[in-house]
């Protein structure tokens, strides 16, 4: 059984247009799991109204509470593999399929390694994800659509992947490293899911022929001590989840100079050189660095 799994938080118009990409598939989805993280903008009602809620190719799961993306994809993927999903795409709500064969693509290149038996089939494959010309996250370094192409081999990037958008997950590796992990509430769940992946000896991929729209993050990077750096500062509380998640991950694999180079000193510089909040945000900062170093997970600050 072939599913999507969308999470989505009041954005109904984007959702709309996520889902109305995907009933465009010529790959057919066996059903279409919303994972609604407790709207307060109508998204049932909008919903309904579309004619989606009692479509029983839909499952509609509203949550009791705002529970934040990463519990979003937690409820989404544990629903679609307990309701026996064999493939599971996982995905925002503020991205869709470039056209009517993003997903046949994906699906039929996940065919092929599942029969060659890559990652013993456990397989984490991704879409080329893009605005226009750009990629919207980079990829090794590469910024450009282009680029992507031109480092690809046999129409594949080996290793590389941009999740949750346009994400393409195998039972046998939902069943070997479980569910995306909802104490992160928001920020790198996503690269987190990536990680065991690449850990359990998952078949890491990005297929390039298969694109996905995902809009660019308002980012750009300096040369910092001669590394190439991202320089951007979000709301705090955003900034907090970012710290203490990435502080968490990295001390797992005792990392400990990644957190006082990527997650303190670069991101100080930043603040100071982008107009924000600064106070506001190297108290959320530091708190965030303190709670990942203790594991005090969960959704602490509030939004």
């Amino acid at each position: 059984m072939f599913v999507a799994v969308i999470v989505t938080y009041n954005r109904k118009e984007l959702l709309a247009n996520n889902i109305e990409m995907l009933l465009k598939q010529t790959k057919k989805f066996d059903r279409i799991f919303i994972i609604d993280n407790c709207s307060t903008d109508g998204t049932y009602e909008f919903l309904q109204n579309k004619g989606w809620i009692n479509n029983q190719q839909f499952k509609y799961i509203k949550t009791e509470s705002n529970i934040g993306g990463a519990g979003g994809f937690y409820v989404g993927t544990k629903a679609a593999y307990d309701d026996g999903a064999d493939w599971i795409v996982l995905m925002d709500d503020d991205g869709a399929a470039a056209d009517e064969n993003t997903f046949s693509i994906l699906y039929n290149k996940a065919i092929e390694f599942y029969n060659q038996n890559k990652g013993d089939k456990k397989l984490f494959i991704n879409s080329l994800v893009q605005q226009g010309d750009m990629l919207s996250f980079k990829i090794n370094n590469i910024y450009t659509v282009e680029g992507a192409l031109q480092i690809a081999q046999n129409g594949i990037i080996e290793g590389e992947a941009n999740p949750f958008n346009g994400t393409l997950v195998s039972r046998e590796l939902v069943a070997e490293i479980g569910y995306p992990n909802k104490e992160f509430f928001i920020k790198g769940d996503e690269v987190n899911y990536k990680h065991r992946s690449f850990v359990s000896g998952a078949y890491v991929v990005t297929v390039v022929d298969s694109r996905y729209n995902h809009p660019r993050p308002e980012t750009f990077e300096k040369n910092v001590l001669g590394k190439k750096m991202p320089f951007f500062v979000e709301v705090p509380w955003k900034e907090y989840y970012a710290a203490r998640n990435f502080t968490w991950m990295y001390k797992q694999n005792k990392q400990y100079k990644a957190i006082a180079f990527e997650l303190i000193f670069v991101k100080l510089l930043a603040i100071f050189n982008i107009k924000c909040k600064k106070f506001k945000t190297i108290k959320m900062l530091f708190k965030g660095v303190r709670h990942g170093l203790t594991g005090k997970l969960g959704p602490i600050v509030k939004p």
